[in-house]
């Protein structure tokens, strides 16, 4: 007698699974996990759904990734770039605004294959937007109408340009001005360091601006001195100082609290070039040389003792000193590729010159970035990454933090009451050496994701509450590799639609897309994915709020699309209530943009009508079928998809020896519960031994549709949206039999458990 085992499956939580699970009987992801999960999304009862359709907003024929952001409440807007532009759009998906190239290189430099590397942060009514190589780009609405863009700018306050500074070039070359004050003033290097390309550009000696006017070889430039820059003086002792000072010692005095850095030394006195201003110098007595008040006099304080002053000179032009910096940011040292807004911040990173370098305005103060260093608490910060790591992004996540994803390690900086975000306060703190992707992270309800350095898996940063382990990463595509390739963009929308379940989206670079079911259970997270695909190819997703919104092209028409519950269609439009920008030009049809292609129809929300055809103009093609009224207010139009459930074959337990491992088997039922049904298949698929004349492993051999109408049904009329069970027996043997649910008619099923039975 025929052994039997059944196997039923009403847990659907990690969705598609990779096949090397199928004979991992006892693992979890094999228990709850699908062979094949396509087009359904996960339901916090853990049962299965159709996918959501998606509604067509707007055509954006130039434009390949579309983003959707709140200036204001109740002000939304979608920003879609395209090759060397920016278009943006109302919501209700008019274009207000437009922004080109130009021919100019700098100015919108991207192409298509390169939109993904666009980073934009909000901060009030701005748009800061950054891109390797360009100079920082400003998109500015004026809370009423209109849309500027322009160039990122610094503040001016005075001659002052309140910038980052930092020492770019190598250490040890010295620097020597030629005064203190003026223009047309010369500037000596020690060693070859000046291009043409410094022309325009700003150092800062001994932190005193000037501007490069001229260059005229490798070691001569010409300066205009744009702060008066300190000068030299020397001091002398009653004693020989070389016992107590040494080149390059910074000393300091007493009385007045000046400091110097020693540049020459001789038997009675020194020579220092002033770290600070020239009305703060060193002093004797009342100031003049050999005359020494009690109490008045400097006593110079430097790294090898103290000596009291008994002549100080007036001061000379400066000195040559290594102690200069220069701009971080601008056309001669490169423009960071990533912004970031956070704290009150506006933030950068991903400096070419600094690769490792993380920069954040003064707060409330995006065009001030000048560091003035813990004497300011609000003031504007520059920090060094550790490890020699490149910085691409920084995001804010749980707990009030900053994430910082380099090339090969992740960090954090703790941000909290006790220890808030100012100069002085920032440390690093390693969080996994798995470093990220050049993917900008994505954070919704407490989590942090992001994608890994090798592009082929999605991470989240969970806080699980230990007070030594603040951060964790996780994993989330342990267990779905096959489903993603070189990932490209993640969205990760926040807030409730009209479903509850949380989910991720990620997109690879072919255009494939998963979906990702998500919950938390006491930090650890777990996610399971689901492929999602339709006619449509897409090239970009995004989220903002609830909102989560697709870039897609159809028959090579790109459109903007959201995601829609109410729909079953994709690329959904109400055929005789257009949105205003699908309004059809004279002459042509509701489907202008799709000419000579097919259409699926649906009316009064789930009947389907089937696939019609549409004409060279743009009109529907009638058919004549029972009930058929192509000008019914409730006709929508769209594109289907195909909806696919495979089970794994259950598996028999080990027990005493009947071979149960070792043999053939067959399907001798198969059984789907299922809820709000209109239709679906269960089907056979070919996994018999694999020939060259065998169909491919996988091919759907025969099937039994259960249809959305039964024979007594009137089919002008919605289909009833059953609740049963439906079993088929499909034919065969083999060690490794295949069975399958399809819906390949759009329209709402709800699959809540299926059930396998199979002899050996």
């Amino acid at each position: 007698m025929a052994q039997k085992i059944v196997g039923a499956q009403h847990d659907f939580t990690y969705g598609e699974v990779d096949v090397t699970l199928k004979r991992h009987d006892e693992h979890p992801a094999r228990k709850a996990g699908l062979r094949q999960c396509a087009n359904m999304r996960i339901l916090n009862s853990k049962a299965l759904q159709n996918r959501p359709g998606r509604s067509a907003k707007f055509p954006s024929p130039t434009c390949s990734r579309i983003e959707e952001v709140t200036m204001s409440p109740g002000n939304i807007f979608r920003i879609a770039f395209g090759d060397r532009q920016v278009l943006i759009f109302n919501s209700n998906g008019v274009q207000v605004a437009a922004f080109f190239n130009q021919g100019n290189a700098a100015i919108l430099p991207w192409f298509t294959a390169t939109l993904n590397q666009i980073v934009f942060a909000q901060m009030g009514l701005a748009i800061y937007i950054t891109f390797p190589g360009m100079r920082p780009q400003v998109l500015t609405w004026n809370g009423a109408a209109t849309w500027t863009i322009g160039d990122y700018t610094e503040l001016l306050v005075g001659g002052q340009k309140r910038t980052w500074f930092y020492r770019i070039s190598p250490q040890g070359i010295t620097l020597l001005p030629g005064a203190q004050t003026g223009s047309g003033v010369s500037l000596v290097a020690s060693a070859p360091l000046f291009t043409a390309s410094h022309v325009g550009t700003r150092m800062r000696f001994v932190n005193r601006q000037m501007l490069i006017t001229a260059v005229a070889d490798s070691t001569h430039a010409t300066i205009t001195i744009l702060e008066t820059l300190p000068g030299q003086q020397i001091l002398g002792f009653a004693s020989d100082p070389r016992t107590v000072f040494a080149l390059g010692d910074v000393v300091t005095g007493s009385v007045t609290g000046s400091k110097g850095i020693v540049i020459a030394t001789a038997a009675a006195n020194i020579t220092v070039q002033l770290l600070t201003t020239s009305t703060s110098t060193f002093t004797s007595g009342d100031g003049n040389v050999n005359i020494v008040a009690f109490g008045s006099t400097d006593v110079v304080v430097g790294p090898g003792g103290s000596l009291a002053l008994s002549a100080a000179n007036s001061i000379g032009p400066p000195g040559a000193v290594a102690i200069w910096d220069e701009e971080v940011m601008n056309a001669l040292q490169g423009y960071p590729a990533s912004c970031f807004v956070d704290q009150f911040r506006l933030g950068f990173c991903d400096f070419p010159s600094v690769p490792n370098g993380i920069a954040w305005s003064a707060i409330n103060a995006p065009t001030d970035q000048y560091v003035v260093g813990a004497t300011v608490p609000t003031g504007a910060m520059f920090e060094l990454a550790p490890d020699k790591v490149r910085v691409k992004y920084v995001q804010s996540g749980p707990e009030s933090s900053e994430f910082v994803f380099c090339d090969h390690v992740v960090y954090y900086i703790k941000i909290d009451a006790q220890n808030p975000l100012k100069p002085g306060s920032v440390s690093f703190q390693t969080l996994s050496n798995d470093g990220a992707a050049s993917v900008q992270p994505r954070v919704a309800q407490g989590l942090v994701f992001y994608v890994n350095a090798g592009s082929s898996s999605v991470m989240s940063i969970s806080a699980p509450g230990a007070y030594y382990r603040p951060f964790e990463t996780n994993s989330l595509t342990e267990f779905h590799n096959h489903l993603f390739g070189t990932i490209v963009a993640l969205a990760a929308p926040n807030a409730d639609t009209t479903f509850e379940e949380r989910y991720i989206y990620a997109l690879n670079a072919d255009g494939t897309m998963a979906c990702g079911k998500y919950e938390k259970s006491q930090g650890d997270v777990k996610v399971g994915w689901v492929p999602w695909s339709g006619v449509g190819t897409l090239s970009w997703i995004a989220a903002l709020n609830a909102n989560v919104t697709f870039t897609t092209s159809y028959f090579g028409s790109v459109i903007c699309e959201t995601l829609d519950d109410a729909q079953y269609l994709d690329a959904a439009l109400s055929v005789n209530a257009l949105p205003a920008p699908f309004t059809a030009p004279v002459g042509k049809g509701p489907l202008w943009w799709i000419p000579a292609q097919t259409v699926s129809l649906m009316d009064q929300v789930t009947r389907s009508m089937g696939t019609y055809q549409i004409d060279v103009n743009g009109f529907i093609v009638p058919q004549g079928i029972a009930g058929e009224d192509l000008t019914a207010v409730s006709l929508v139009a769209g594109q289907p998809w195909t909806s696919t459930v495979e089970p794994f074959c259950p598996n028999a337990q080990p027990g005493a020896d009947a071979g149960q491992r070792m043999k053939m088997r067959q399907v001798t039922n198969f059984l789907a519960y299922v809820v709000h049904s209109t239709g679906f298949l269960l089907g056979h698929l070919f996994s018999a031994a694999h020939t060259r004349t065998s169909p491919a492993l996988g091919t759907l051999m025969n099937f039994r549709r259960f249809p959305a109408y039964n024979q007594d049904d009137d089919a002008t009329r919605p289909p009833p949206e059953r609740e049963t069970a439906d079993g088929y027996p499909p034919p065969g043997s083999s060690y490794d039999p295949r069975v399958v649910l399809i819906k390949d008619t759009p329209g709402p099923l709800q699959l809540l458990e299926l059930t396998v039975e199979v002899s050996i």
